[in-house]
């Protein structure tokens, strides 16, 4: 079964939706950071919280500055929701995770210390309930699949990191038992996988050219989470342009075969598993778009063929 990550590079939320209707099985909600920067992943959950609004900048936040309107940061997100039948199955949908939010916030100028992180864990958390409530409203029998957008956890045990690893756990932990869907997480970055597995999140996706060397070291307690009801997104295909479909496969293969030395049982990474590409696709074209999202279809068809050799 094959999902996306998040971001597009459409500008058109329509087409953007006729995308992902064309290239998944489970649909994900768009963000369409090129039609409005307000859809990018920081301000689309940052702004507004905290103090921090809108910035013209890289970051996208500022601290004291004024948080546009609500509305535009999920146009993309709203347009296929709206396009959707009733009777779909299931929808992913994603939020900036609570780490990532507070590095930017700290990046945005809010003062360090105080009660900075306490008070992201409420408005985010709040954030992102009124954001399932909405898909609720609209799909009252669809399964939600919610995934917290980590980027910053691949510098966690990085010295000039501005949180503290416990601080880091208890913020994800905190969001994560405190909202309506237990959510997954995804890093597109190498991360310490032992802290993310004691987590117990719905799903780990992840990017299998950026696992990193932890990864093998920490493969048995990332089994031992999937034993316990952790599912695998396999994120297979780059966001960039480069390799074939049969390297990609093999890497894949390597990976899986990684988790299973650590005690992981091949069905529950595979058969019980989903497919992305490697991160969100709005630094590409359209077209190129296009090849990452028909490249993921070849992987997950050409491992699927190898498992019924």
């Amino acid at each position: 079964m094959i999902t996306g990550i998040g971001s597009l590079p459409h500008v058109d939320p329509i087409e953007a939706a006729l995308f992902v209707l064309d290239t998944t099985d489970i649909p994900y909600l768009p963000q369409l950071p090129n039609r409005n920067p307000v859809e990018r992943m920081l301000p689309q959950w940052g702004a507004g919280l905290c103090g921090c609004g809108m910035a013209n900048s890289e970051l996208g936040l500022a601290y004291g500055s004024e948080a546009d309107d609500r509305a535009e940061a999920l146009v993309g997100a709203n347009t296929l929701l709206r396009m959707l039948p009733p009777d779909t199955a299931t929808l992913k949908t994603q939020a900036t995770g609570p780490v990532t939010l507070a590095i930017a916030l700290l990046a945005a100028g809010h003062p360090a210390g105080g009660d900075l992180l306490a008070r992201l864990k409420i408005e985010l958390t709040a954030r992102i309930a009124a954001h399932l409530e909405a898909i609720r409203n609209q799909l009252p029998n669809t399964e939600i699949i919610l995934l917290l957008d980590e980027p910053a956890l691949s510098g966690l045990s990085g010295r000039s990191f501005p949180i503290g690893v416990e601080s880091a756990r208890d913020l994800l932990e905190h969001v994560m038992t405190n909202l309506p869907v237990h959510p997954g997480i995804h890093c597109c970055g190498p991360t310490d996988w032992r802290l993310v597995s004691s987590l117990n999140p719905a799903w780990i996706s992840w990017d299998i050219d950026a696992l990193g060397p932890q990864f093998e070291e920490d493969r048995e307690s990332i089994a031992a989470a999937t034993s316990a009801g952790t599912r695998i997104m396999w994120g297979v295909a780059p966001a960039v342009m480069g390799s074939p479909p049969r390297d990609l496969v093999s890497r894949l293969q390597r990976a899986i075969g990684t988790l299973v030395l650590g005690g992981a049982d091949m069905m529950s990474l595979t058969s019980d598993a989903l497919y992305t590409p490697s991160c969100g696709l709005a630094g590409l074209t359209e077209g190129q778009a296009e090849i990452v999202a028909r490249t993921v279809l070849s992987v997950a068809g050409e491992l699927a063929e190898l498992w019924t050799m």
